[in-house]
This record gives structure tokens, sequence and C-alpha cells, in this order.
């Protein structure tokens, strides 16, 4: 088996981030103790769960001598901004392809928040119409910036791929050292799952690090059965990689499908309500689209009993706070 540490990777944050204990929710809720990883934080532009991803993607293409990258996601794509974000500091042009995909929305929306920071950071922003192609998209771009002499480097939506995945399998690593420190291991770990590079990357790296949470992704974007097969190739290619044995790994993948719709970027009134009790029980700030959806599913599963008192809850904060200002007719009711 390969480790981890064979892998090229840059330094696009600080690590361990730490794990805090979220008190006033857990004694809020009544039952299960509850921690967040907070990957929510990071030296580069106002963080996030992609950082990690990011720090092998970027060394893969620094060291395949490319001088330019493309991603792609959507129009307040927290993936779109970090990537900008790394490309700056390691002298990278960046050219993003951001797709308006979420139906009516605001005019901050389509100018503020992530899509603005991009900008900001130096990307060329390419902004493609809700039906149109984003692989297509990609591909035209690529294609034209080696049509004027650039070397392009092409990280998929949400820096998934078995790559990316590996910023989450040292991540799960990073849990199992903290957990030592506490003294104690976790019952659950909580995710959201969405192009499925963090779970995928968190599934391998808990069999590395013999951790022994059940750990659910929440999905944000499609049904459980979907979303099941995005997880299983994901993490298969990522032990791949690993030279690591996959038998069995499938049937840890756990997922939570009851918080996802209206469907990606629109919130829902748990999310919303997520959101006002991490920033008035804790002072976090989760996100619109992802965040809060997770912490939903951890909400409602201390609420019915499904976790039993006194179990201890890791919620891996992926970051996003950025896109708030993206949705504030929606989040007035926070307030």
């Amino acid at each position: 088996m390969k480790s981890l540490e064979s892998f090229a990777r840059v330094k696009a944050s600080f690590w361990p981030t730490p794990i805090e204990h979220m008190a006033r929710l857990s004694e809020m809720l009544g039952g299960p103790d509850i921690f967040v990883k907070r990957d929510d934080i990071g030296t580069l532009a106002f963080g996030g769960n992609k950082l990690r991803k990011l720090e092998y993607l970027v060394a893969q293409a620094l060291e395949a001598g490319c001088s330019t990258v493309v991603t792609a996601g959507a129009l307040q794509s927290n993936h779109a901004r970090l990537t900008a974000a790394v490309c700056a500091r390691y002298g990278l042009a960046c050219h993003l392809v951001l797709k308006d995909e979420v139906p009516d929305r605001s005019l901050a929306y389509h100018n503020s928040a992530n899509r603005f920071l991009g900008t900001i950071l130096g990307a060329e922003v390419e902004v493609i119409d809700r039906d149109a192609s984003l692989l297509d998209a990609i591909a035209e771009r690529e294609e034209a910036l080696k049509a004027s002499g650039k070397a392009p480097f092409v990280i998929p939506v949400g820096g998934s791929n078995a790559v990316g995945s590996l910023g989450y399998a040292n991540c799960a690593m990073e849990i199992s050292r903290q957990e030592a420190d506490l003294g104690q291991p976790f019952d659950h770990i909580f995710v959201t799952s969405g192009s499925g590079g963090t779970h995928a990357g968190l599934l391998v790296g808990s069999r590395l690090a013999g951790l022994s949470a059940r750990l659910t992704g929440v999905t944000i974007s499609r049904p459980a059965a979907d979303q099941r097969v995005i997880v299983s190739d994901l993490a298969a290619q990522t032990a791949d990689l690993l030279a690591m044995d996959v038998s069995g790994l499938d049937e840890n993948i756990h997922l939570d499908d009851g918080f996802y719709l209206p469907g990606y970027g629109l919130p829902n009134p748990s999310a919303l309500e997520a959101i006002s009790i991490g920033a008035t029980a804790e002072g976090i700030l989760l996100d619109p689209v992802y965040t809060s959806k997770a912490m939903a599913a951890v909400v409602s599963a201390a609420r019915e009993g499904a976790i039993a008192r006194g179990e201890r809850i890791l919620f891996i904060h992926t970051g996003g706070a950025p896109a708030l200002f993206a949705y504030e007719e929606e989040l007035t009711t926070c307030r």
C-alpha cells in the first residue's frame, strides 16, 4: 500500500484544523454530544474543504509543468473561489467556467459572494447558461488555451477525482490523531456529500486510520441511490491510487437524502433553521447550499432520538460562508 506522504502536495493552509465542542448546541438538542471539525477556516480566501483537495491537485499541475488551471462549477462555487486563490498563491493562471444553473436568483447571487471573489483573485471567468453543457464548455476552454500556446491543467468540478480525494483521506488521519488527544473516539461523523470527493476521501481515510465512527454523507443535490454510485466509484479510484484493498468499502457508504430538496443551491426550511441555530447558539456560520443541509440532518437525528443521548458526533464543517451574501432574500427568515 502506498502512503499519503508519497504523493506530491503543496501547502494551501494550516493543518490540523481544530475540533471544537459545540456545548450550547448539544445542550439545546438534549441528546448527543456534538463537535465540529473546523475545515471552514483556512489561510486562503476564507477557507473551506476544497483547500485539502487543491493541495494535491495543484501539486499535480505544477509537476506536469502546466501554466494554467481550468476548472468549473456553479455560479456560486466554493471550489472555483478556492481554486483561484491557490492558483494565485502558486503563480498559475486560472480559468473558471461557471454555470448559471440555480433558477430565480437575485442580482446579488449573480454578482456577489463567490462569483465576485473569483474575479478579485485574478481568475478569468466564463459564465454559461443553465442549459449549456459544462463538460463541453470546459473542453472548449482547454482547446482554446492549447491553441494559444498555453499548457492547461483541468481540475474536475469540486476537485472530486482520486487525487483530490486524497485530501480527505489525509483529513481522516488527522481526525484519528485528534481523537487520541481528546481521549475518546467519535461514534458518528456527518459530512455533506455533493460532488463526492470529500465523502469518498473520508471513507477511504477512515479505513486507513482505523476510525470506528459511522460516516454519514448528507446529500445536497440528488437522491441517495444516485449519490451512492458517485461516492462508490470515487472511493474505489482513490483506494486504487493508494494500492489499498477495497473489499467491503461500499458497505460503509451511509447516505441521508432527507434534506437535499428542492435541489442544488436551493435552501429548505430545515437548512435555514440550521443556519440560525449555528449562528445564534455557537457563533458559527453555515452556508445555504452545503453545510446547512448537513447540520439539518444532525439536528433531526438528535431530535428524533436516532442517535442516543451521550453519543459523540463530529460534524465536518466544509465552509462556504461567503455564499451567505448571495442568499439575503431567503436568509431574512434566520434573523
